[in-house]
């Protein structure tokens, strides 16, 4: 007796992925998120892995390490160009499920969404203001100046192919995503008011201050060798199926 033949569309597969993050910090207040923001570049690095759950959906897991923060430039009473900026590092554990589309063999295009809780590690919060009694400034983030916990969601869009070089196969990913935070990170020192800013309108702690940015990022997945070959690898467009006997 022969039990019915299993295709498998879908492997484990690990990797890295890499990319950019474009951060913004988003304030309540709309005095201060109607200033000039400047436009930023930070990294965005990944290890994954995923788990399939069907032929069309995967359950990653993801350790991210990213950079974040913001920056503004405005003139101070019309007469004395200011710049303030925060970048901190940041370490979070991201769970993104991905939803695949069916579209052909070798290229899927992809949703995926995913919450994002982390840390936030190091970083220096920076000042710059020409003809002001403080010209220069420059202070570590820490859990004075910053709420350092993070939660967030991260969702975007994809398309995904697959390699075969030799005997290995490897899945290549290529996506955009939004990561949109939802905690303050303002410190609750700040809020109270124990800790001084030395700029109180670019760093004005009235209201919640957002985290949120732009990713772009390319992965590139091995899927490890799997005994009596009982997944198919999406390297051809003749799907490999298994027969089990007993």
């Amino acid at each position: 007796m022969s039990a019915p033949r299993v295709d498998y569309n879908h492997c484990f597969f690990f990797g890295l992925k890499a990319g950019v993050n474009l951060p913004r910090l988003y304030y309540t207040n709309p005095y201060i998120d109607d200033l000039p923001h400047d436009f930023i570049i930070k990294p965005s690095v990944s290890f994954f892995m995923e788990f399939p759950v069907s032929s069309l959906v995967g359950l990653d897991v993801e350790f991210n390490y990213q950079q974040r923060g913001g920056a503004t430039t405005y003139d101070y009473e019309q007469q004395y160009k200011v710049n303030y900026q925060l970048s901190a590092s940041y370490i979070s554990l991201r769970v993104p499920l991905y939803f695949y589309m069916p579209v052909s063999p070798k290229i899927r295009p992809y949703l995926f969404l995913s919450p994002d809780a982390g840390t936030a590690f190091e970083g220096k919060i920076r000042l710059s203001q020409p003809g002001l009694d403080i010209s220069e400034s420059e202070v570590d983030v820490g859990a004075s100046n910053m709420n350092l916990l993070y939660l967030g969601v991260v969702g975007g869009v994809g398309l995904r192919t697959t390699i075969a070089i030799s005997q290995m196969t490897f899945i290549l990913r290529f996506d955009t995503a939004l990561n949109w935070g939802i905690t303050d990170t303002f410190s609750d020192k700040e809020h109270a008011e124990s800790v001084v800013s030395t700029n109180t309108y670019a760093y004005n702690h009235q209201g919640k201050r957002l985290s949120r940015g732009l990713e772009v990022h390319v992965s590139l997945g091995v899927v490890p060798n799997v005994k009596d070959d009982v997944c198919d690898h999406f390297s051809t467009s003749k799907r490999k199926k298994v027969k089990f006997e007993w």
